[in-house]
C-alpha cells in the first residue's frame, strides 16, 4: 500500500511538472506573436520629437561555456536572444557573445568565472505613459511582464538577470553557470 502510494504521488508530482513546462512554453510562443505593429518604432538617433518617449534597452546576460580541449563553445543551438513585448509588439534582439573571464570565482559575484557574455541593446520611439512590458528568454524558459511608465524625453530601460542558485563549490550561491531564473527592471 506504502509502495503504491509513492508511486502514484512520483507520478502527481512529475505531471504538475511537466505541465508547468508546456504552460511555459505555451506563454513564450504567446509572447513572440506580434499582434500589432504602432506601438514604437526602433531609432538610431538620440534626438527625442516633441511629446515623444524614447527609451534605450539595456540587458547584459552571461551564460556558460562549454570547453573542450581549451577551446570554448557558445550556446548556439539554440541562438541565445531575448523577445521583447510591449503592448503587443514584438522585437527579437540577438547579440553576438564575447568570452568572459573573471577570475577568480567568488560566490558573491553571480557573474565570476568564464562564460559567454551577450549585450543586449536598443533604442525605441513610443508614446509617453503606461505601456504593458513583457520580456522572454526562450532559452532559459523565462518570462517577465510588468507594466512601465514611460515619461516624455529620454527613459533608459535597464534588465537585470536573475541568476539561479548553486550548492556546489566553487559556484556555491547565486551564479550564471545555473541558468537565469528571472528578471529584474530599472526604469529611470
Amino acid at each position: 500500500m506504502k509502495k503504491k502510494s509513492m508511486i502514484v504521488g512520483a507520478a502527481l508530482l512529475a505531471g504538475l511538472l511537466i505541465s508547468g513546462c508546456a504552460n511555459n512554453r505555451e506563454l513564450i510562443a504567446k509572447s513572440s506573436l506580434s499582434i500589432r505593429n504602432d506601438v514604437y518604432s526602433e531609432t538610431s538617433s538620440a534626438e527625442v520629437e516633441s511629446g515623444k518617449a524614447v527609451a534605450d534597452i539595456n540587458f547584459s546576460v552571461k551564460r556558460n561555456a562549454s570547453r573542450f580541449a581549451e577551446i570554448y563553445f557558445k550556446h548556439s543551438n539554440p541562438p541565445y536572444r531575448v523577445q521583447l513585448n510591449i503592448d503587443g509588439q514584438t522585437i527579437f534582439l540577438e547579440a553576438e557573445p564575447v568570452l568572459e573571464d573573471k577570475s577568480p570565482i567568488d560566490s558573491n559575484i553571480p557573474e565570476s568565472g568564464t562564460g559567454w557574455k551577450y549585450q543586449f541593446n536598443k533604442r525605441i520611439v513610443l508614446a509617453p505613459g503606461k505601456h504593458q512590458l513583457t520580456i522572454t528568454l526562450p532559452v532559459d524558459d523565462v518570462i517577465y511582464e510588468r507594466e512601465l511608465d514611460v515619461r516624455s524625453g529620454f527613459n533608459t530601460i535597464t534588465v537585470i538577470p536573475v541568476y539561479n542558485y548553486r550548492s556546489l563549490r566553487p559556484y556555491q550561491g547565486q551564479n550564471f553557470t545555473a541558468g537565469v531564473q528571472g528578471l529584474e527592471v530599472i526604469v529611470k
